[in-house]
């Protein structure tokens, strides 16, 4: 009888202790989250949109030189090649304008453009540098007058969405000789842009 109480005392005084040693829970550590990575953006493939904005000129007409501003805008379109950091593409544009020159003699009316582009990837934002041959018309006492030149510049898109591209970009022109009127022009643009990349 005595053992009988000794072993059911020592089971009483055993059990809480047993529980305990069963409610120990081993967790096991959390894996170490893997650094975010931002998403790149992928270039490639044909855009179209439209630009506005400011542009001011010089006009070299012998030993004087004549000033010119207004506003323009228009159309474009081009085409985006990413080589994986690097972008390559081309675009064409035309720009409606009211660059009037000062003196009553005129303005520049209409400015269009074939330019080739080259940037750097740098995930939605491209950097880039411009430049091709560039067509402009003119309203002026002497007539209507047109002529080709070059234009050279650069930018930066930035891609809000899949799809939606806005950006900024600078050109600056040069008309040697404007339609053999003897006039050299040289137009600088800046332009804010919106693109639709399909």
């Amino acid at each position: 009888m005595k053992h009988i109480i000794a072993v059911a005392l020592a089971s009483t005084v055993m059990s809480p202790s047993a529980f305990a040693a069963d409610a120990v829970v081993y967790n096991e550590p959390a894996p170490a989250s893997a650094p975010m990575i931002a998403p790149g953006f992928d270039w490639t493939g044909p855009y179209i949109g439209v630009q506005a904005g400011y542009a001011w000129a010089d006009l070299d007409v012998g030993p004087a030189t004549i000033d010119a501003d207004g506003v323009l805008g228009g159309v474009h379109a081009g085409y985006n090649y990413d080589l994986g950091g690097f972008v390559v593409g081309a675009e064409i544009d035309y720009d409606f304008a009211n660059i009037e020159i000062d003196g009553g003699i005129g303005e520049v009316d209409g400015v269009a453009r074939g330019k080739l582009r080259a940037g750097v990837d740098l995930g939605r934002v491209m950097v880039y540098g411009t430049g091709g041959v560039a067509y402009a018309t003119a309203d002026t006492v002497l007539g209507d007058l047109s002529d080709f030149g070059w234009a050279a510049g650069a930018g930066v898109d930035f891609a809000a969405t899949d799809n939606i591209i806005v950006g900024a970009e600078y050109l600056y022109h040069d008309f040697s000789n404007f339609d053999d009127s003897g006039i050299d022009v040289n137009v600088h643009t800046l332009k804010a842009k919106v693109s639709f990349k399909f």
